[in-house]
């Protein structure tokens, strides 16, 4: 008699697969199957909540799939913490592909377009935004960020750290991601590669830490663009006017962007 029923689980989930590097979800269609030759990572994830996805690249796809045989896989998941949000297989069957932009949330078109915008931002509006000042901003940014961790963990004790700064939330296994899910982190890698695009080398400094930095005309625009996003959280963190308040450079900014 086995202890085990995980040959018995039909295991579904999400799928995203960035563009740039998805050779094996290349013109994946809905029915396909897909499947690795090997037993290497890296694996295929499945994540089990559209609200866990990891992006580290941009753009790509999204695709709701079954996995093909968990009850052979179970090696490549030994070792995973209990709960895990997702799991490791060689093999899915694609039951349909999902809009991308439901990644984000309730506000997910929203929130795509301050994407795009990061992506493909000119210099001159890099300026503009830079001279609108981030204090307050930073202020509700980092006062919806320690709403929403409280909310989503009675037992999180450093909501007086400052969180104007933070993109994505890791408690020790577990990803909690953001208030707008992975959509921080998405901006912030695209607007860097923009600034990359725009003015090189010179737009970064090492900072104290060691770490690479944008200088600050362009660390400040960066942060309009993150504050902006964040006003699209779904949770009711921030009253109406502070959502207003976050999003006022980008509507100066961008007044024919259908954004707002």
């Amino acid at each position: 008699m086995s202890l085990f029923h995980f040959k018995k689980e039909k295991i579904q989930g999400f799928v995203y697969a960035a563009d740039e590097d998805s050779e094996l979800f290349r013109d994946a269609k809905a029915g396909d199957l897909i499947t690795k030759q090997d037993r290497n990572p890296p694996f295929i994830v499945v994540n089990h909540t559209l609200d866990k996805i990891i992006i580290t690249r941009w753009p790509g796809k999204l695709y709701k799939v079954e996995v093909l045989n968990p009850s052979k896989e179970k090696d490549i998941n030994k070792g995973l913490v209990k709960n895990v949000w997702y799991t490791r297989t060689l093999g899915i069957k694609i039951l349909e592909e999902v809009l991308v932009e439901k990644i984000f949330g309730v506000n997910a078109q929203q929130i795509s377009q301050v994407i795009n915008l990061a992506r493909n931002i000119t210099e001159e509006q890099v300026n503009a935004l830079s001279e609108y000042d981030t204090v307050y901003g930073r202020t509700l940014f980092a006062k919806t960020w320690d709403h929403w961790l409280s909310s989503i963990d009675k037992s999180y004790v450093h909501t007086a750290e400052d969180h104007s700064n933070t993109l994505k939330f890791f408690s020790g296994d577990q990803s909690y991601g953001s208030p707008i899910r992975d959509g921080l982190s998405i901006i912030s890698s695209q607007f860097h590669i923009r600034v990359r695009e725009i003015a090189g080398e010179s737009a970064f400094f090492v900072d104290e830490e060691g770490e690479i930095s944008l200088q600050p005309k362009w660390a400040r625009a960066c942060e309009q663009l993150l504050h902006a996003s964040m006003s699209y959280e779904s949770d009711n963190l921030l009253t109406k006017m502070e959502k207003e308040i976050l999003r006022k450079p980008f509507v100066d900014v961008f007044p024919s962007s259908d954004l707002f």
